[in-house]
């Protein structure tokens, strides 16, 4: 496999070559050849995020990044990843950094592509931040640069958070189907799982706890099945939401613990939307349990991820 093969292989080949794959992004920095990485750098982050290497994935872009000499294109979208990346740690000011020069060279350059891509980085900064116009305002800006539905999937999923954020959940519900529907027309599985994630706690807001179930049941079951570090936490999320609908609080505190853990170990922050979801049920786990919250809690954060996940099959 060439070079420029692996740079476009699939997260499993490049978690098989992983090894491979940082001595060649090593050697292209130290040569100051960054165009071919920066110009795969959608493909790369991807990658990173799916196989829980955030940390290494930003201290690769950083190096690619400050090599220098890239042309404008490449470097916008080497920007926009470490943008991405930074994200995805809880580092908005970075962030925030990252995707603004990176929207800067994509109009300098007209990369609509990577200009998207910026933008939409932008309205998830600006979700986490409680700013939903705004997160709306800039979604709508990406998608409006969309040159066909696969492009514009990431931007309608943050019209779907940004209804979510102001408490519009039927609208949010509307949303999120949509690109639910999308995403399997697409056989984007990742984002498949990441609405049925979202839809199950958009039902719960809507007193809908059966349906909640339901989707929380099918996001975890295809998150378990793509092997994905980055979706697997989020789905012991909507796991430990079902416990506590069943009442079986202890049970819930235990896979919110590992859901919390599984993030921990990867450098993640919880997205927003997520992270309230979260606080909320650690929360109501917390006033369930009372003095034997933390015992739970404590058992929770000794599971593997695999023995939180047979848990939830256990009681599936």
């Amino acid at each position: 496999m060439s070079s420029v093969e692996l740079l476009s292989a699939d997260p499993d080949e490049l978690e098989l070559r992983h090894d491979e794959l940082n001595a060649l992004l090593e050697g292209l920095a130290k040569r100051r050849e960054t165009e071919p990485a920066l110009a795969a750098a959608s493909g790369l982050v991807d990658f990173w995020m799916r196989k829980g290497h955030l940390a290494e994935g930003r201290r690769h872009l950083d190096g690619l990044l400050a090599a220098g000499d890239a042309p404008a294109a490449a470097r916008a979208a080497g920007l926009a990843a470490a943008g991405t990346l930074a994200f995805r740690q809880g580092d908005d000011t970075a962030a925030r950094r990252f995707y603004e020069e990176s929207a800067e060279v994509a109009r300098s350059a007209d990369d609509d592509a990577v200009l998207a891509w910026a933008l939409g980085g932008l309205s998830r900064v600006a979700l986490r931040a409680g700013e939903c116009a705004r997160t709306r305002e800039l979604a709508l800006e990406a998608l409006s640069l969309a040159s066909d539905e696969a492009s514009g999937l990431g931007a309608r999923h943050m019209l779907a958070a940004a209804a979510r954020c102001e408490g519009d959940y039927r609208r949010a519900e509307e949303l999120y189907g949509e690109t639910l529907d999308l995403s399997r027309r697409l056989g984007a599985r990742g984002v498949e799982a990441g609405e049925l994630l979202n839809l199950g706690f958009v039902a719960l807001h809507l007193d809908e706890t059966e349906r909640a179930v339901e989707r929380f049941r099918q996001g975890l079951e295809l998150a378990t099945e793509l092997n994905d570090d980055y979706l697997t936490p989020y789905c012991l999320l909507g796991a430990g939401a079902s416990a506590a609908i069943r009442g079986d609080h202890a049970e819930a505190a235990r896979l919110l613990s590992a859901a919390k853990a599984a993030f921990d170990a990867t450098g993640a922050a919880i997205d927003p939307g997520s992270a309230e979801e979260f606080d909320s049920q650690v929360a109501r786990a917390r006033r369930e349990l009372g003095e034997e919250f933390d015992a739970a809690w404590a058992e929770g954060r000794r599971l593997t991820v695999a023995e939180a996940l047979a848990r939830t099959r256990a009681t599936a």
